[in-house]
């Protein structure tokens, strides 16, 4: 299976990002927090850097939200399996039979 590496980085990006300005920080808080330099914590915003699992569960915690908010979720085509119900159009991805997609079906 393909899989588009820096567009589920940037994806998770987004998502931390958001969850971020919701709560009312900034980046050098978080960073800060997570005991990191503001400027990889900039890059993890951006997509730019690869985020180990233990830093996802910190953001959640941090954010007080459930991890799955801060990961896409894997949306499979209707060659394959039906579609997860309520996420199409969310900047998902998706598994094909030609390998992972990012977009609406």
């Amino acid at each position: 299976m393909n899989f588009d590496r820096d567009g589920f980085y940037r994806e998770v990006g987004l998502r931390v990002q958001m969850q971020r300005k919701r709560a009312k920080l900034t980046q050098g808080e978080v960073a800060s927090d997570l005991c990191m330099p503001r400027a990889t914590y900039a890059n993890v915003e951006s997509g730019r850097q690869r985020v180990p699992i233990d830093v996802v569960w910190r953001l959640a915690v941090l954010f007080n939200v459930p991890v799955h908010l801060l990961l896409p979720e894997p949306i499979r085509d209707s060659r394959s399996t039906a579609a997860l119900p309520g996420l199409a159009g969310t900047g998902q991805f998706y598994a094909t039979a030609g390998g992972v997609k990012v977009g609406t079906e």
